[in-house]
């Protein structure tokens, strides 16, 4: 978290530290009877829970929820939760719309040990950096229980912001709870709760009920994860686009959450592994994967901040791109960074609805044989994988390295690109290296001194308003480009550059659409053999 987050963090804290009682007891009674929550509703049957037919996770019986844990106002005609909110929020706005429930479980076997995972989720710079995907800043406001160096009866309180890779989704900011548990030898509890009721929140628009997950040992080593996310959230400032995915859980859900967890575990699988699949086309040590993965693991982290909506970037508003989305850009000045070139570079970004699949068009995009459709670079060049690193058992899971040569046989650039897919979103990341960057990443460098800016594309499952039942498949796609522009400094580029760059991307999101478009129509997407592969 940046600087000024954590001196408003401390600045909260000693502010509500002065109450040390009864307010530090009241905190610890509200996390303890959060976890006894999470415990029955993390273990309940289908009674409280509702399957999903073409999905793995549950969503919550809202009638059954508040007839166990809450309490009906006959008055209103509206539930009340006497247990976790029985005064208004101190927040700093006044809430002027209905909050909207967004309630749902899910289920899955981690490669990590249920100690691991703890420990991951109650240090906030390992949790943060693990759910780069979803954590945008986070940091621990203060203490309120439990021994040093156990996490059994421990309690966090903690401040976070949470986002989607598109700009046009809000960010959401909170204070919350984090308080964990070990209920026997290898079963853990770990939950989140709300602390509007006690200290003010940043903003109106979240409300945590009691969240979490419940981790229990396995005889191999691994770990069984149930996870619980539940929150009342304000849907009026969505985009009509990203409403209904917001909406099924998935955008900041159970198994977004724990499909990144999962993610990790394989993660660390790959980067201890001591034995490799052999690379496509030249044999790089095993020192050499490793810094690879590295940087690509970087790569990732950095497109993932990049295109998120929170404060720190400062997007402007170019041009609206044929009615369907906006394109929006953002300065950056780097002058200590070694991870980026020196001087000034831009991010250029927008988002569009498309009407396929998002499995079809992440393998479209990962694709070396796809790479000349839509990159007005690559057009005249021919481009071939000669390395690839798998991560995990998905097969579009992977980091790979991409030669570009012209078609006389001359290398022009290497890609260092990482692909990555599951049920809630997909990635396909790449930057550009020269030769010098992939000689020194083979012989294993640092990576953390290869300057790089990182483009590509995030992909969301989109289902349109009103078509959730009928089953209708899109993708909402989010493109950026990240390009150097200049050595120095400046607070501002030129509109030309700008001009330049902003048709390029809307040149590529049409390239695109053509293509899928194209591929929709009855049979043509049995004649194109490069579209067809993968699928």
């Amino acid at each position: 978290m940046d600087s000024t987050s954590n001196e408003r963090a401390r600045d909260l804290f000693m502010g509500f530290s002065i109450f040390t009682e009864p307010m530090k007891t009241e905190i610890i009674e509200h996390a303890r009877s959060a976890m006894e929550e999470l415990l029955k509703i993390g273990t309940a049957g289908h009674l409280l829970w509702k399957p999903q037919p073409k999905d793995r996770y549950d969503i919550l019986n809202q009638i059954e929820y508040m007839r166990q844990f809450g309490q009906v106002d006959s008055t209103l005609n509206s539930p009340t939760f006497a247990t976790y909110q029985t005064e208004q929020p101190a927040s700093m706005e006044t809430p002027t719309v209905a909050l909207q429930t967004e309630a749902s479980r899910d289920m899955a076997f981690i490669n990590m040990s249920p100690i691991s995972i703890v420990e991951l989720l109650m240090d906030v710079n390992e949790w943060s950096s693990a759910f780069y995907n979803i954590v945008s800043k986070a940091t621990i406001v203060g203490t309120l229980l439990g021994a040093q160096g156990s996490y059994n009866d421990k309690l966090h309180v903690m401040s976070a912001e949470l986002h989607l890779p598109s700009t046009t989704v809000p960010i959401r900011e909170y204070y919350f709870g984090r308080y964990s548990k070990k209920f026997s030898h290898n079963i853990w509890g770990i939950v989140d709760i709300s602390l509007e009721k006690f200290i003010p929140s940043p903003t109106s628009n979240l409300l945590k009920r009691p969240s979490g997950c419940l981790i229990s040992g396995m005889a191999n080593g691994h770990s069984k994860v149930a996870w619980v996310e539940h929150v009342e959230a304000d849907h009026s400032h969505l985009d009509n686009y990203f409403k209904p995915l917001v909406a099924s859980t998935l955008a900041f859900g159970a198994s977004r959450w724990l499909n990144s967890l999962n993610r990790y575990g394989e993660w660390l699988q790959t980067l201890r592994a001591t034995t490799f699949v052999a690379d496509e086309g030249v044999l790089i040590p095993q020192t050499g994967r490793t810094s690879f993965l590295k940087l690509g693991d970087r790569m990732m982290k950095t497109f993932c901040a990049n295109v998120s909506a929170t404060a720190d970037n400062p997007w402007m508003k170019i041009t609206s791109f044929h009615g369907d989305s906006d394109v929006k850009v953002m300065i950056k000045n780097n002058v200590e960074d070694t991870a980026m070139p020196p001087g000034t570079s831009a991010v250029f970004t927008t988002s569009v609805w498309l009407e396929v699949s998002p499995n079809r068009l992440f393998n479209f995009l990962r694709h070396e044989n796809s790479r000349t459709k839509w990159d007005m670079l690559s057009h005249r060049l021919v481009i071939r994988k000669v390395a690839s690193i798998p991560k995990g058992e998905n097969p579009g899971n992977c980091v790979s390295l991409l030669r570009a040569n012209t078609s006389q046989g001359k290398l022009q650039i290497f890609y260092l690109q990482e692909s990555y897919t599951d049920s809630t979103g997909s990635y396909v990341v790449y930057a550009p290296l020269d030769e010098s960057a992939i000689t020194a990443i083979v012989k294993g460098t640092n990576p953390d001194r290869v300057m790089i800016l990182p483009s590509g594309f995030s992909i969301l499952p989109g289902r349109l308003q009103g078509d959730e039942d009928r089953g209708t498949t899109g993708s909402l796609l989010t493109v950026a480009f990240h390009v150097f522009e200049s050595v120095t400094n400046k607070s501002h580029i030129l509109p030309e550059y700008i001009h330049t760059m902003r048709k390029v991307i809307t040149d590529t999101v049409t390239s695109i659409k053509d293509i899928v478009q194209y591929h929709n129509r009855p049979n043509n997407w049995m004649e194109d053999s490069d579209f067809l592969v993968r699928f």
